[in-house]
């Protein structure tokens, strides 16, 4: 099974608030997906940080094996966001 999106301890700080604390989740290629939650859960900062609008305070990230950080170009190539 190929996987499309791999996340892995994903955190994102704003000063001493957490936007996002330590996620992590693997979603197959191929398989339907949501992202649900509260207010304030994180949804939109976690597309943000995998869409590279902004950067993660920490963790790691892949799309298609495209790492987040190093290869942030590519990555743009393969997403695709209707907010």
């Amino acid at each position: 099974m190929e996987i499309a999106v791999e996340i892995r301890n994903l955190k994102k700080y704003y000063g001493d608030i957490k936007a996002v604390d330590d996620i992590s989740l693997e979603i197959p290629k191929g398989m339907p997906f949501g992202f649900l939650g509260p207010n304030g859960a994180g949804k939109s900062t976690t597309i943000s940080m995998l869409s590279t609008v902004i950067p993660p305070s920490s963790g790691e990230a892949k799309i298609l094996s495209f790492d987040l950080k190093e290869e942030s170009k590519k990555n743009r190539k393969h997403i695709n966001i209707c907010p």
